[in-house]
């Protein structure tokens, strides 16, 4: 219920609502790259997901979430929908079982190229850390 529009909750967490908002704006593009990024190493269509990320981010009614959706709709060629509220995407292919493992491949690919992306990161913040 926190950040929920409606009359009822609309004073419910509505600060802790948008800062969530602004604490996952870099994230949230961060991983839409790496969704583009994977669908690239996998052969998937990392073009047509960039290409809907830009174009259909704004459908989706949270600031953040959409830059994703929209890549993976893209990556997979498929369209994305919550009836009445946006749809995202092209249907260049059908909604199949295999849509759903080739997504679970990208996410994995994504995952493991921010561990990549962190890890020099991490180890440096470290090394200067133990270094007093």
């Amino acid at each position: 219920m926190v950040g929920f529009r409606d009359p009822e909750h609309i004073h419910i967490g509505w600060f802790s609502a948008i800062l969530d908002t602004i604490a996952n704006y870099i994230p949230a593009r961060l991983t839409t790259f790496l969704i583009v990024l994977a669908s690239a190493i996998l052969g998937e269509d990392h073009k047509n997901a960039w290409a809907i990320a830009h174009r259909d981010q704004a459908k989706v009614p949270s600031r953040n979430h959409g830059w994703q959706m929209a890549a993976m709709a893209g990556a997979l060629r498929v369209q994305l929908e919550k009836p009445g509220h946006y749809v995202i995407g092209d249907q260049i292919e059908d909604l199949s079982s295999n849509k759903i493992l080739c997504a679970l491949k990208i996410r994995n690919v994504a995952i493991i190229l921010c561990i990549l992306l962190m890890l020099p990161i991490l180890l440096l913040t470290n090394l200067h850390l133990f270094s007093y």
